[in-house]
């Protein structure tokens, strides 16, 4: 079955990003490429409210879309400064976790790292059919799951319990980073959720509305609408 897209292409898209770490950094910078190609092509763009309470640390440069001078500094604010500069927007980046009450975004990205980050999200209210996605990932596999709020696709958290419920993923302190996770599952993730979203601004219907994917094996299957 196909999910017929809502019309996005008449005013201005807001897009809320929540987590700007290992794959919301890469998502964020995608999206200013996506504005970029839109406006391109006279859509009247996109604005994107970022949220994130941390700062860069030196363990983030390298795997995350950040460079040794932005240590110290919060991530959000971070990307959307370098973001405004360079591609001339007014995004907000803001330094604390997504708001708890909701949004009203058109198109809300969840890239947190958490279930209890996600359950806290996923009792929120959102904009009436706003497309949710859930962004996440293990060592070398990874989720990216689109759905809506009260709309015709499921919400990911009532129809993925697991998001929400559930003991948390962790490893020892002494494992290095790069073990706990592979340097480009997060980039890989964040490409699947890019294109997901360029695909709600170019096509009339969508047949995929996801993936699971094992970049260590090469396998991905995809979520159908």
């Amino acid at each position: 079955m196909k999910h017929r897209i809502r019309n996005l292409s008449e005013e201005q898209v807001i897009i809320d990003a929540y987590g700007c770490g290992g794959t919301g950094s890469h998502v964020l910078n995608g999206l200013a490429r996506m504005s970029k190609a839109l406006a391109d092509l006279g859509h009247p763009g996109i604005h994107v409210m970022a949220y994130d309470p941390d700062d860069v640390t030196h363990a983030n440069v390298g795997r995350q879309a950040f460079y040794e001078t932005d240590v110290g500094y919060n991530k959000a604010k971070v990307l959307t400064d370098r973001i405004n500069l360079y591609y001339r927007q007014r995004w907000a980046g803001n330094s604390h976790k997504a708001p708890s009450s909701g949004s009203r975004a058109d198109i809300v990205i969840v890239c947190v790292d958490t279930k209890k980050s996600r359950k806290v999200i996923s009792k929120a209210r959102f904009k009436k059919e706003a497309y949710v996605i859930d962004c996440g990932n293990e060592k070398t596999t990874g989720q990216v799951i689109m759905g809506q709020y009260k709309g015709g696709l499921p919400f990911p958290y009532e129809e993925n319990k697991a998001l929400v419920t559930g003991k948390e993923s962790k490893e020892p302190g002494c494992v290095d980073q790069y073990y706990r996770q592979d340097l480009f599952i997060n980039s890989m993730v964040s490409t699947y959720a890019l294109h997901l979203v360029w695909n709600l601004f170019r096509k009339a219907e969508l047949d995929v509305r996801g993936v699971f994917m094992d970049i260590e094996n090469g396998i991905t299957n995809p979520v159908k609408c």
